[in-house]
């Protein structure tokens, strides 16, 4: 008898206190690694951003490089042989706008990419549900095609491209890359974004990204 309460004693399992215990340390470390943990995959999803803004701004750079020579645009050597009408050297612009423009934000702000699949909106043909929208509004839009951009794959983020032309002599810009993200689902966005200015001297870009919100 002496050795089953013994044996008892020794078997004896925690204590309320010593559970309640465990349970306040738990509720501390979850209280300190689930938001950690969280910033940490919103953070995680501005890669794509960083990534976009330089493919763009690049883009922007040849495009800027190459020559764009419009009609009407040989003046007579008489008449002192200048450049008529638009210069050969711009930024990508909308259409029947050399003097600049926008992309427009594409995908429009109003489609929220949390509502598709894996949080990322998603371009396709012919729709597809929550998060889908047509990937004719990359290859229906002038600028994003002289940028020669667009998203193939599911993403987080809202991209537009802003630029404004000088259409005198050799030509000039000054444009600004964008990226806006919703990565939380509080209707609050993220935005990136790259600028940078092109002449006959080449292109400078500004020191780094501007960031506004960075992860919410």
């Amino acid at each position: 008898m002496f050795l089953d309460i013994q044996r008892l004693k020794k078997s004896r399992g925690f204590t309320l206190i010593e559970i309640m215990i465990v349970v306040a340390i738990l509720g501390i470390l979850a209280a300190i690694a689930i938001p950690a943990l969280t910033k940490y995959m919103r953070r995680s999803k501005t890669s794509e951003a960083r990534v976009q803004l330089a493919k763009m701004f690049d883009s922007a750079s040849a495009f800027f490089n190459e020559e764009h020579v419009d009609r009407g645009q040989v003046a007579l050597i008489g008449a002192g042989a200048a450049i008529a009408n638009l210069a050969p050297h711009r930024c990508p612009h909308p259409q029947d706008t050399p003097a600049g423009g926008e992309a427009t934000v594409t995908p429009a702000l109003a489609l929220d990419c949390n509502t598709g699949p894996g949080g990322r909106c998603v371009p396709s043909v012919g729709g597809g549900g929550a998060g889908y929208y047509e990937m004719s509004d990359w290859g229906n839009n002038a600028v994003w095609n002289g940028l020669n951009f667009q998203m193939e794959q599911a993403h987080y983020f809202h991209y537009n491209f802003v630029a404004v032309n000088s259409n005198t002599g050799f030509g000039n810009c000054q444009f600004t890359a964008q990226a806006f993200g919703d990565l939380d689902a509080d209707t609050v966005m993220s935005t990136y974004e790259r600028s940078g200015a092109a002449d006959n001297q080449g292109v400078n870009g500004a020191a780094g990204l501007y960031i506004d919100q960075e992860v919410e």
